[in-house]
């Protein structure tokens, strides 16, 4: 009986159930699992809280469901108290082979994450790349993450190469590697410069799972190591509730990294890695709870630097990376894994994003199932892309010897000569902020002909006629890669919703063309100009969408310059921020315009107009009457 009780409080003195005890099981904490679809029958997960918010129609997947059991299954979880938001993004093909995404559809999981109120974001996936860097879809995803102090923690990659990886070498997120059960790092990690000063090793080799056909499987990689984070990223999470939200996500950042092991070379210049340290990481949530006065305690105003190491804590026992890395020939086959990391990259040449379209008769189509799309609604230019070699050569050859595929104006020519008409669809048609193709256009309904008629008059106009600006609404169907390798989202376009024009012109048009107008003119064109440099944006969130529309609003823009120019104001700032107030099935967001008065700034009130947009519908609406105040 006193051998017994003597394990039983070895146990319960073990460094993980003091975490899982100050973190109360991670009870009220919400993790995002960006992956695949989970099995919430598996009898490991039979308890556990699961929604799904991306996709609820997602396919259950064996990563997935696997990533899952590490964090909060019910004999192996980590932390079993937590809720799971399970955004799937992978998926698996007949033969149970898990399939990636594009970092398009990474930054969206993230941002829904957000929206949903997650705590930690796990993705166990991961993309090659060479710089590091990625969209700037992704970064602005992470970038909202710091900003709301969520965790964001992501695999490394198991390519075992020297290269960076996405998205765990961007800044803020915690990119994690696996070790075995000796802490030594396995082979498969990529170890690119960025991620060798930032990872963070956790177990990862021949770890037990929740398997297919409620079964247990021992799973390696750093797929499996990132839960393992996560999981004990909500236990300091909840033993570090008195600090503020914003500020969390640094706190349990320096937790993890101030009480890791470091795996160094003294006789070498690389970065020393941090490895998880469960016994000491304790010690530090167990002083932090306690107020205990410890040195090197996270201060919560400050950010904190992973890449600088005090000498001090460098422990005696350093492992050469050279000769103890585990190799994946040691791992006994029983613990090798069938499960592959899933690949985060330019996933165009993949069948999964090219399924054909489903056409949809937009007549009969009911605007209700609007707001559940991804919508576009942006303001750019127009240009084309061959796609491939072989796609070039077959307008070489019908334009002719002398035919200039690159040149816009032939090429305009050319599809509006009789008999080329159908040319057109042969064309990747794409829509450009600052030259950079951001959205192809891909019409894919009864209105197809017309719409490829609109693209090839707006190209010969942006060419011929001093076009500026072109306006693009309409449904994210897919993706598809460039000539130049760059993959960009599809767009099935909306006819009433293209428009092209001159801010001259248009100025002209809600102002009029009598030479007193000529300053309001100039006032209003200036306006347009700021939208599209200074806020010039992807248009697909919000309020996006509502600044985008408040540009080719022609009937508000001159109620409010009217009342503006008769006071002498002029523009100083355009936000849109949500409604207070709004319709059921809406999505209302107020577009506020100040205006100020540039001779009299100290003395005169600034004077403010707002309108309110939906953006509930593929076409941006205002609704009710335009307000405006002063305010000092």
């Amino acid at each position: 009986m006193d051998v017994q009780n003597k394990e039983k409080n070895e146990c319960l003195a073990s460094p993980i159930h003091k975490l899982q005890t100050f973190g109360k099981h991670g009870d009220g904490i919400k993790i995002a699992i960006i992956d695949g679809g989970i099995d919430p029958l598996h009898p490991e997960l039979h308890n556990v809280q699961i929604t799904s918010e991306l996709n609820k129609k997602s396919q259950c997947t064996t990563h997935g469901t696997a990533v899952c059991s590490l964090i909060c299954g019910h004999n192996i979880g980590i932390a079993k108290s937590v809720n799971i938001l399970s955004l799937p993004v992978f998926y698996e093909d007949t033969e149970g082979q898990i399939h990636g995404c594009s970092e398009r559809k990474i930054a969206n999981a993230i941002r829904q994450a957000v929206k949903f109120g997650s705590d930690v974001i796990n993705i166990s996936g991961a993309g090659l790349s060479v710089n590091g860097r990625g969209t700037d879809e992704l970064r602005k995803a992470v970038s909202l993450c710091e900003k709301a102090g969520i965790i964001i923690i992501a695999a490394v990659g198991n390519e075992g190469v020297n290269s960076e990886s996405l998205p765990g070498s961007l800044p803020y997120v915690i990119a994690v590697g696996a070790c075995d059960r000796n802490g030594i790092p396995a082979a498969f990690n990529n170890y690119g410069i960025k991620l060798r000063k930032k990872m963070l090793l956790a177990s990862g080799v021949g770890l037990p799972v929740a398997a297919n056909l409620n079964q247990y499987n021992l799973a390696s990689g750093s797929s499996f190591s990132a839960p393992v984070v996560s999981a004990v990223s909500a236990l300091i999470l909840n033993s570090f509730h008195q600090i503020p939200k914003p500020q969390r996500g640094y706190a349990v950042k320096k937790a993890l990294f101030e009480s890791a092991s470091l795996l160094v070379q003294p006789q070498k210049t690389i970065s020393p890695i941090h490895r998880l340290n469960l016994a000491a990481l304790a010690a530090y949530v167990e002083q932090f709870t306690n107020h205990q006065p410890k040195r090197g305690k996270p201060s919560m105003d400050e950010k904190i630097d992973i890449h600088h190491n005090d000498e001090n804590e460098v422990i005696s026992d350093t492992i050469d990376t050279g000769q103890e890395v585990l190799s994946s020939d040691d791992i006994d086959a029983s613990s090798k894994s069938v499960l592959a990391l899933p690949k985060i990259e330019d996933s165009a040449s993949n069948n999964h994003v090219h399924n054909p379209a489903t056409i949809v008769s937009q007549s009969n189509s009911d605007p209700r199932t609007a707001k559940h799309k991804e919508k576009v609604f942006l303001i750019g230019t127009i240009g084309y892309d061959f796609g491939t070699e072989a796609r070039l050569d077959y307008f070489s050859q019908v334009m002719g010897n002398q035919g200039m595929p690159f040149d816009p104006v032939e090429m305009a020519t050319h599809l509006n000569k009789e008999g080329n008409t159908e040319q057109s669809n042969a064309l990747i048609w794409t829509l450009k902020i600052d030259g950079i193709p951001v959205y192809a256009i891909e019409p894919d309904n009864q209105f197809a002909v017309l719409q490829y008629a609109r693209l090839v008059e707006f190209i010969h106009d942006q060419e011929t006629e001093g076009v500026e600006r072109v306006s693009i609404a309409g449904t994210i169907t897919g993706e598809v890669r460039l000539f130049n390798g760059h993959v960009v989202p599809t767009i099935s376009p909306v006819l009433r919703g293209m428009f092209n024009w001159k801010s001259k012109d248009l100025s002209h048009l809600v102002i009029g063309n009598e030479s007193k107008d000529e300053p309001q003119r100039k006032a209003l064109t200036n306006f347009l100009h700021r939208i599209y440099y200074e806020l010039r944006n992807r248009g697909s969130e919000p309020n996006e969408r509502a600044i985008n529309y408040a540009a080719t609003n022609a009937y508000q823009m001159k109620e409010i310059f009217d009342d503006a120019f008769s006071e002498n104001l002029f523009l100083n700032k355009i936000s849109a921020e949500e409604s207070p107030v709004s319709r059921p099935d809406s999505d209302c967001w107020d577009v506020i315009l100040e205006f100020f008065n540039p001779k009299e700034r100290l003395t005169a009130a600034r004077k403010l107009f707002r309108y309110t947009v939906d953006v509930s519908d593929i076409i941006p609406v205002t609704i009710g009457h335009l307000r405006s105040w002063h305010a000092y």
